[in-house]
């Protein structure tokens, strides 16, 4: 057998890349997932960013015991470069990557390469439930959709597509960590080192998307996605760095004009820049929030004079939160906001107080997603009533 045919049938068949900082109490649970997947033939990269923690010698014990358990120890660099370069020595024929403190389904891996050979894809995807350890009842893990955007990986057509043919993939959410990348495609393509920003996916999964020839969806929920309030994430953050989610959805914004696909996506895309950036704006401190409002102007700028487009995939909160990015300056948008949230608690005491006001105000378009939206940041800042 030639030397090259040996390492062929030596390859494993996953390469599955663990970024690694700081998370001891989580841990054990991603990694215990990983190793228990049906697919046995897998490769574990696990990388250890500089981490404080006990993390550091959880993974060499686990390397001790497992041989396809690929340890590594690195300065801290952040989170893309750590990613990185778990792609750039992985040796599988795919390529996964789990961030450590969610944890999989036991066929997660099974499930998306049986799907990735079937229809030779360069990007085959899952779904994914949202975990809320605070939640009491069926909704502490539940199935994500974005349904309230009229999106949901179901409706992915079955088999291979591009991207062209269901443009809501980008919409729908980046979670780049519940998929599987054709090694000889992703190794061509970096996550962008923005060390400390949020959201370093969204790049990375408008440029693999836009350059995957065959894309396939596995209608099942693979991954739990840990979002607890106390976990330090980018979902629980509220300080400056923030900021840096603007300058990665410009960048995204970079990529997809070159890709040349932007008319077919752009509906796609921008729901997306709205649904990553719409959070951040609300909960950011108020010293940052200007900064934050007139970034979005940048982002949403190219959409003012653009008499085409719909927002399809836009609810009435994106829209109304877009067009103020669009069309307002900040000044004018405080003034909005304040109104918009009298308007909504108006509301909200009158369905409270009488019934016949709830449809009075129905007929006058003062809905109940109205109240919610405008609650938003007095919740932040003032808790709630």
């Amino acid at each position: 057998m030639s030397e090259k045919a040996s390492e062929k049938s030596t390859r494993p068949k996953v390469s599955i890349v663990v970024p690694i900082y700081n998370v001891e109490k989580y841990l054990r649970e991603c990694v215990d997932s990983i190793l228990g997947q049906t697919l046995k033939d897998i490769e574990v990269i696990l990388v250890d960013d500089g981490s404080p923690d006990g993390s550091g010698k959880i993974i060499d014990n686990y390397a001790k015991k497992d041989k396809r358990v690929v340890p590594i120890h690195k300065e801290n660099g952040g989170y893309s470069k750590a990613v990185n370069y778990g792609i750039s020595i992985a040796k599988g024929e795919y390529i996964g990557i789990i961030e450590s403190d969610d944890w999989i389904e036991p066929n997660m891996y099974e499930l998306l390469y049986n799907d990735a050979k079937k229809y030779d894809t360069d990007i085959t995807k899952g779904e994914f439930y949202l975990y809320n350890s605070t939640i009491v009842g069926s909704k502490r893990n539940w199935r994500f959709t974005n349904r309230k955007r009229m999106i949901d990986l179901d409706d992915a057509p079955d088999g291979a597509f591009h991207i062209t043919d269901f443009p809501q993939i980008i919409a729908f959410h980046a979670s780049i960590w519940s998929c599987i990348y054709r090694a000889d495609f992703v190794k061509k393509i970096k996550l962008a080192d923005t060390a400390g920003a949020s959201y370093q996916d969204f790049p990375f999964m408008v440029e693999t998307m836009t350059k995957a020839k065959r894309i396939s969806v596995v209608k099942k929920p693979l991954v739990h996605w840990r979002n607890d309030p106390a976990q330090g994430n980018s979902t629980s953050q509220k300080g400056k760095k923030l900021l840096l989610m603007t300058q990665n959805t410009l960048r995204s914004y970079d990529i997809l004009r070159d890709s040349g696909y932007y008319d077919e996506l752009k509906e796609a895309f921008f729901a997306q820049a709205i649904y990553a950036n719409m959070g951040f704006f609300y909960v950011i401190s108020d010293e940052y929030k200007e900064e934050y409002f007139k970034q979005c102007q940048k982002i949403f700028k190219p959409l003012k004079d653009d008499k085409h487009f719909m927002f399809k995939y836009f609810d009435r909160e994106d829209a109304w939160l877009a067009n103020e990015f669009m069309n307002r300056t900040w000044s004018e948008y405080q003034k909005d906001s304040r109104k918009k949230y009298l308007k909504g608690r108006l509301y909200w005491l009158g369905t409270h107080l009488s019934p016949k006001y709830r449809a009075i105000a129905y007929m006058k378009g003062l809905t109940q997603e109205n109240t919610e939206a405008a609650e938003i940041e007095h919740e932040v800042k003032y808790g709630r009533w």
